[in-house]
């Protein structure tokens, strides 16, 4: 039955809390199923004829429960045959309660079944553990055979890749670090055949230098020392070529960790380094490059939102002065001022006017920095007189804020070589700038001193002495982070909407560049806001200043004469697109005595010559149809004595100095910018009038 039970269950995998737990109860089972078959034998035996002992089938229950169920079922079959005997068979019948010498009968049955149980559980587990060793035995003999197999397998495929690899060169050192093994990728990277090599010294495959520094011998310590050495470095061949070799090496030790040697294996890498170094500096090219890339491009950014920022301000500073102008001008057409607002209106359009000059001439100097094309008319120049003539222009801009301006000069300083005109500009504008950002009733300090350097202040080391000038405000001050840029051109420290200073911005970029033609330097210093700012010019005095001026280009400016009519009975032709132009030009010129025709073509221009006979040509460059470099070449290809030879001015908007070539090239003799003032237009009429001989 135990065996049909056991067969008939499905069998678990040994060892699983499932499996054991089918394992109690099949012990259980069997207690409980032999106890029932030992009762139900002794009650068939029992009604057959009346039994001597009725223990030997129950104490057969015990033995069986206990040998295949173990201590506990055997305990278990031990307690319910005892219960069943003294229920059954027992006086009094079919009940517990046991009296007489069935007592110690049924006493002795319990320990010969509990003597039972203990034996047959010692031999059971017993049993087992001789099964376990068998088994443990048996695997460890398979195990064992498995693992020759496999170390076989491995010293045949070691020994077959040692001999076949031939890109590594593998080898084998001695304790004392010579060489005992040598393969084919040996022989092949490193040159030597393996008769000329066992034996050898492993600072064989060595540079002198690294022999010299120790190398071989601090490769094999670090490999004793930390268990193995992996480094890259370069190695030396039979033929005395260097290669860049990847080498790790391995001490070899006993089963008591001796050291019994070194393994080796070494890979030439000297082109994968190469492909590395050049990989590394197309990298770097590259992020360079990149680099190179995003700073222009940030640089192009920061440039188009200055220039955005500057053309908003030059459009607004513009259209500003020309609100007034075109304000005040029609009110004049009107006629209902009195005759105080006409002089406050023509007051206010002549500043306005000169204002607009200002900012255009501002314009064009930056015009002509950026073209490089900013000339010096060079001269001697007394610097205590240029600045007191800047301060003059600008003394009523400090008396309408009450600032005080504060001279210290040296008037024994010896005149320098300069451009006057452009000294007095630089001094202008550090003027203009000190009083536009300091305060009501503050102070300006200017000071020229002669100062002796250390050679470091100048490009040239030879340059020792030199004049300084020093322009000192208590105004709002310049932030560390603006001051910096403080001369850079079309950058202002506030260019919103609602900034409360006027102009271009351009008056300080002008003055570092002028300064800088001269062979000077200027710096800006400020505490920051609120500390007011100093600017410093540096103007190097060199051995032509005690001399003669190295040029002396430089044209006087253009006075009125000081006859009431200059320019009496001088023809003049005039030729100008532009009505309000010839009209301004005819009333100056007519004024100082000039008989003046005006044409606006220059078709009616040439006609207008060969009849009138003009003295003096004014004529305009940009006219429709034919310009005013085509009229003067058409002239100038006519007889002197139809006209060919007239002195003639260029008076034009067009100020560069190609501008300035060409016409000169055409013909003219002279080149003036619009705008122009009515005593320079005298001057410069009167000036041809002397070349034609009529004045």
């Amino acid at each position: 039955m135990w065996r049909l039970t056991r067969w008939a269950l499905p069998r678990l995998p040994y060892g699983t809390p499932r499996e054991q737990r089918f394992s109690q109860l099949q012990g259980y089972s069997i207690a409980f199923l032999t106890v029932l078959l030992a009762l139900l034998l002794t009650l068939l035996l029992w009604q057959l004829h009346r039994l001597n002992s009725i223990y030997p089938l129950f104490l057969a229950a015990v033995m069986v429960s206990s040998w295949y169920g173990g201590l506990n079922p055997g305990l278990l079959a031990t307690f319910l045959s005892a219960i069943v005997c003294a229920y059954f068979f027992l006086l009094p019948f079919y009940s517990l309660s046991v009296i007489g010498f069935g007592v110690v009968g049924l006493v002795q049955f319990v320990l010969v079944a509990l003597l039972i149980t203990l034996l047959n559980s010692a031999l059971r587990d017993a049993r087992s553990q001789a099964q376990n060793n068998a088994r443990a035995a048996q695997q460890n003999y398979e195990s064992l055979r498995q693992i020759q197999d496999s170390l076989r397998q491995s010293e045949e495929r070691y020994r077959l890749l040692i001999e076949g690899v031939t890109n590594y060169a593998i080898f084998m050192l001695d304790p004392n670090g010579k060489f005992t093994s040598w393969n084919i990728g040996s022989e092949r990277i490193l040159g030597y055949q393996e008769a000329e090599i066992i034996g050898q010294p492993f600072e064989r495959i060595f540079s002198p230098e690294a022999i010299e520094r120790g190398q071989p011998q601090q490769v094999l310590t670090k490999a004793v020392t930390e268990g193995f050495s992996k480094e890259n470095r370069w190695h030396l061949r039979k033929d005395g070529t260097f290669f860049w070799a990847h080498c790790v090496i391995t001490p070899l030790r006993d089963e008591d960790g001796n050291l019994r040697g070194f393994s080796k294996i070494m890979q030439d890498i000297t082109e994968r380094k190469q492909v590395e170094e050049e990989k590394e500096q197309l990298l770097l090219r590259e992020q360079a490059a990149r680099a190179v890339s995003e700073a222009a491009q940030s640089a192009a950014e920061a440039a188009n939102r200055s220039k955005d920022e500057f053309l908003a301000i030059v459009s607004h500073e513009l259209r500003t002065p020309m609100t007034a102008i075109i304000g005040w001008a029609g009110m004049l057409q009107t006629g209902a001022l009195d005759e105080a607002k006409v002089t406050l209106a023509l007051e206010i359009i002549e500043r306005n006017a000169n204002l607009q000059m200002q900012l255009i001439e501002d314009l064009l100097d930056i015009s002509r920095i950026v073209r490089g094309e900013l000339s010096l008319s060079i001269d001697l120049v007394d610097l205590v007189e240029v600045i007191t003539d800047a301060i003059e222009v600008v003394q009523s801009l400090a008396d309408a804020k009450s600032i005080q301006i504060e001279t210290i000069l040296d008037t024994s300083i010896e005149k320098i070589s300069g451009d006057s005109d452009r000294l007095q500009q630089v001094v202008l504008n550090l003027l203009t700038n000190a009083i536009k950002f300091t305060p009501n009733e503050g102070r300006i300090k200017v000071q020229l001193s002669k100062e002796v350097g250390s050679g470091e202040e100048f490009s040239q080391p030879s340059i020792l002495n030199y004049v300084q000038i020093q322009v000192r405000d208590t105004g709002k001050g310049i932030s560390a982070d603006f001051l910096p840029h403080v001369f850079e051109r079309f950058c202002q420290a506030d260019s919103s909407h609602t900034r409360s200073d006027k102009g271009l911005g351009l008056g300080l970029a002008i003055a570092r560049h002028v300064v800088e033609l001269h062979g000077g330097t200027i710096q800006a210093q400020s505490q920051g806001i609120g500390q007011g700012a100093t600017f410093t010019v540096k103007l190097p005095i060199s051995e032509e200043s005690t001399g003669e001026s190295l040029s002396s280009s430089s044209s006087s400016s253009p006075l009125s004469p000081s006859s009431p009519n200059p320019l009496t009975n001088l023809r003049v032709l005039v030729v100008d697109d532009e009505a309000d132009v010839r009209q301004w030009i005819t009333v100056v010129l007519e004024e100082c005595g000039a008989k003046v025709s005006t044409f606006s073509s220059t078709e009616q221009g040439l006609k207008a010559l060969e009849e009138l006979h003009p003295d003096v040509l004014i004529s305009d460059i940009g006219m429709p149809g034919e310009d005013g470099y085509a009229l003067m070449r058409k002239i100038r290809e006519i007889e002197a004595e139809r006209g060919g030879r007239i002195p003639a001015v260029a008076l034009t908007g067009y100020a560069r100095v190609e501008d300035y070539k060409e016409a000169l090239a055409a013909g003219f003799q002279l080149h003036v910018a619009k705008p122009v003032r009515a005593a320079e237009l005298i001057a410069v009429v009167a000036s041809l009038g002397k070349m034609s001989g009529k004045l």
